[in-house]
């Protein structure tokens, strides 16, 4: 099947590109819309004017260049299978049809490798947890394992995706386990593979074709947003929005106070209130230079020695009681430790410890003798022992008197410092409560001596300070209270205003710039969108074309639509040829599955996506029979360079693709027994069906045999070459060669059967004059004498026993395959 063209360009080269070519678009603009490209980082530098860094993530850009097959998925103790099985599947181009009837265990196997692959399965999302359970099998629930191998194209180390549940475990709890040609992998995000699965999704299944029908358009917008590399116009634009968003709160809000203010202040029996009002009352841009200046004007009752008092008053603030509390025990504490080292005591002991040390060092150099001190004692190992104990603790004692000593003193200094930094304001009379904190404060400075006796002052004198100083506090706030006209309050909130005010005209032009940055990406995203998505859209009517296969239903180019929360992919149709809207209305259930292929195949088959194959499970629900025969042609044409895994219960499908002749498909029967045992056979192959066609024309005596002859001889010959064709590409992709040079050494080969059964004995298709004699020496007359029938024609031995040459030819084909 033909492959759209994909645009290569990234976005951020053909975003600048368009920049650079409209001579309209500001600097500025330009430099927002680049930057919101990039990241928020970006954009908040550009808004600044300060320097930002290009460095646009692509999201069709990531993941490796390979190109991946899918080579076998093997279940145990998994959904419909119980003890383990595999299936196997060539790793290139073709089409698999996996069939079985319902509840054989086919769909486990589809299942296994999307959740393998992915953690999850479309079947199971967004649904209940009730669609989570059962998912053990119910005979061999342990062990329960998937395991998925892929080949990479040109690397002959598979990679393994291996995914465990051990007993107990919920479906969520599996060990993964990643394997390539790079060693061990916590999981396939380290080989890039991760965001691939996301955009392209190799899976199709029934579950996510009907999401189509069932609403999820704003899912299906963004799907195709990102496989188009369009989603960083989205992540742009909601740069740009987030960045309007604070300006534009903080300008309405700096408006709406204006008129608050300016109400509160007309109410203000002020001078300054009045004046200042009528400056917010107007209509045009606020004088803030004016409004300052009212504020700055000196306050006519500071002069008012009693308000000056009050104000002071109003903001005391001494320490609380609960933390004089504290420092009052911690000095008692502190006072008894150094009671138990008092100074006399502790200097001695630094004496006798200077002496013990002179007599250890004495020791030390001279060994045992008489005390040089008093010359009567015996300094020798005994003395030194005890002495070492002795002048350890001496230490150990003067390092405790040290530390208790160092931490009364602080205490004390913090105690005399909480004291002395208790301002109290003077007071010019007795009419106000001052005098009694005054009072207060001067019985808490009159401090004695001794730290413990401080302690008992502190928790005596000190609550009387506070308590005088909240009622002094109350009669200040009072006595303002009285004395003010409201203005002091207001202006307070005027100078914050004017603060804000002062900044409008920056975010005002700051939220110009982003909505001239906005209406730009807007419009230049909207033709990116169209001119990318057309190619999608016209790979979708194509398949379309070919699924509808009779349906009065024609299915114009889809379209993406709408921002936001209103997004959606619009399929406009006509029915009999008069325009009916869009198709989810129309569209009996077999053409929206239909439809639903038309829609997600182009995303799996993508040319940027590395995976180079495609799992379709039951594709064919509700489909009629000619639908089915259009299916048929597109999965066919597809397998040309995909592989193709299908799994269906329906043998129409199958049927359809052998009857249409649409190619070699390989089809795998699996049946399923008693305790979930799940057997995978082979249907016919290409190899079986020439050999069956050619068997069932031998055996036709209606037709003269020099009449069957050829034909026989050119089915056998097929069905050699057939087989060649599959050993080779056995041999070369276990070695890791590359698919490409694959194809091109069997077609090359492809001109003479000696070159091809060459290609497929030796691995080489120059060694054709090799294989009479090679298979002479290994199979015998048998083979050989099917060889050159197959390559000459009829040869004149089998024209009496064309059932003959079918049976040899048969059994070449199992020596070369």
């Amino acid at each position: 099947m033909t492959e759209p063209p994909q645009p290569t360009t990234p976005l951020i080269e053909l975003i600048f590109d368009r920049l650079a070519a409209a001579d309209v678009v500001p600097t500025e603009t330009a430099e927002l819309v680049l930057a919101a490209l990039t990241s928020d980082d970006d954009l908040t530098a550009a808004l600044a004017g300060t320097p930002t860094r290009l460095d646009p993530r692509s999201p069709t850009g990531e993941g490796p260049p390979e190109r991946i097959w899918l080579k076998s998925v093997t279940v145990a103790g998994f959904r419909g299978v119980g003890p383990e099985r595999t299936l196997q599947v060539d790793p290139g181009p073709g089409l698999t049809l996996v069939v079985g009837r319902n509840g054989s265990g086919k769909s486990s196997f589809a299942e296994a490798v999307e959740l393998a692959l992915t953690g999850d399965s479309a079947r199971w999302a967004d649904k209940t947890s009730v669609w989570r359970t059962g998912w053990r099998n119910l005979h061999n629930p342990d062990p329960c394992w998937v395991d998925v191998e892929l080949r990479v194209d040109g690397v002959a180390t598979p990679t393994r995706v291996h995914r465990a549940w051990p007993v107990g475990a919920e479906l969520a709890d599996a060990e993964v386990t990643v394997t390539s040609a790079r060693g061990r992998h916590t999981g396939l995000s380290e080989l890039g593979l991760a965001r691939p699965l996301e955009l392209y999704r190799p899976f199709l299944t029934a579950a996510e074709l009907g999401k189509l029908a069932a609403g999820t358009q704003s899912q299906l917008f963004d799907a195709l947003f990102a496989i188009l590399g369009l989603d960083a116009l989205t992540d742009a634009d909601q740069r740009l929005l987030r960045a309007t968003r604070p300006h534009d709160t903080t300008i309405k809000e700096v408006r709406r106070q204006r008129a608050s203010l300016a109400n509160a202040l007309t109410d203000i029996a002020d001078d300054r209130a009045r004046r200042t009002a009528a400056l917010l009352h107007g209509r045009g841009a606020v004088d803030l230079g004016a409004v300052t200046a009212i504020l700055d004007e000196p306050d006519e009752a500071t002069t008012d020695r009693e308000v000056l008092l009050c104000r002071e008053l109003a903001d005391l603030a001494p320490p609380p009681v609960d933390e004089v509390t504290r420092l009052t025990a911690q000095l008692r504490e502190a006072a008894n430790e150094a009671l138990r080292y008092d100074g006399g005591r502790s200097r001695a002991a630094l004496r006798s410890a200077e002496l013990l040390r002179l007599a250890l060092e004495h020791h030390e150099d001279e060994g045992d003798g008489s005390c040089p001190v008093c010359a009567t004692g015996t300094l020798d190992g005994g003395w030194r022992a005890a002495a070492a104990q002795s002048l350890t603790e001496l230490r150990q004692r003067s390092v405790a008197a040290q530390t208790a000593t160092t931490r009364l003193t602080a205490l004390l200094r913090q105690a005399h410092h909480l004291i002395e930094d208790l301002a109290v304001p003077e007071s010019p009379g007795s009419e106000t409560s001052a005098s009694a904190l005054h009072d207060a404060v001067a019985a808490l400075r009159r401090v004695p001596g001794k730290p413990a006796d401080l302690a008992d002052h502190l928790a005596a004198r000190y609550p009387a300070v506070v308590a005088a100083a909240d009622a002094a506090r109350a009669y200040a706030e009072g006595f303002l209270r009285q004395r003010d006209t409201g203005w002091r309050a207001a202006a307070a909130d005027v100078r914050e205003w004017v603060a804000a005010a002062d900044g409008l005209a920056a975010r005002e032009a700051a939220v110009a710039r982003l909505k001239a940055a906005r209406a730009w990406l807007k419009g230049v995203g909207a033709e990116i969108r169209n001119e990318r998505v057309a190619p999608f859209a016209g790979h979708s009517q194509r398949i379309w074309a070919q699924l509808r296969q009779e349906s009065n239903v024609e299915l114009g180019a889809m379209t993406l639509e709408g921002v936001n929360t209103r997004r959606r992919v619009v399929f406009p149709v006509s029915v009999d040829g008069a325009d009916n809207g869009t198709a989810l209305g129309v569209m009996s259930q077999g053409e929206m599955q239909a439809l639903g292929l038309a829609t997600f195949l182009p995303r799996s088959c993508a040319p940027e996506s590395p995976f180079r194959f495609i799992v379709v499970d039951d594709p064919v629900q509700s489909m009629d029979p000619s639908k089915v025969d259009g299916l048929a042609r597109v999965i066919a044409e597809l397998a040309e360079d995909r592989q193709v895994v299908v799994f269906t219960h329906d043998t129409r499908l199958p049927d359809a693709v052998t009857r249409l002749g649409l190619g070699d498909a390989r089809i795998i029967e699996v049946t399923r027994a008693e305790k979930s045992v799940v057997t995978l056979r082979p249907g016919s192959d290409p190899v079986t069906r020439y050999l069956d066609d050619a068997y069932a024309l031998a055996r036709n005596d209606e037709i003269p045999a020099e009449v069957r002859g050829p034909v026989v001889a050119e089915l056998c010959r097929s069905a050699i070459e057939a087989a060649c064709h599959r050993a080779v590409w056995r041999s070369r992709v276990a070695r890791g060669v590359p698919h490409g040079d694959i194809e091109a050494a069997i077609e090359d080969a492809s001109r003479r059967v000696a070159t091809t059964v060459a290609l497929a004995a030796f691995d080489d298709a120059e060694k054709g004059g090799d294989v009479l004699g090679w298979l002479l020496r290994r199979h015998g007359r048998r083979a050989v004498n099917a060889y050159q029938a197959c390559r000459e024609g009829v040869h004149g031995a089998y024209l009496a026993d064309l059932p003959g040459l079918v049976a040899d030819a048969r059994f070449l084909a199992a020596v070369l395959s």
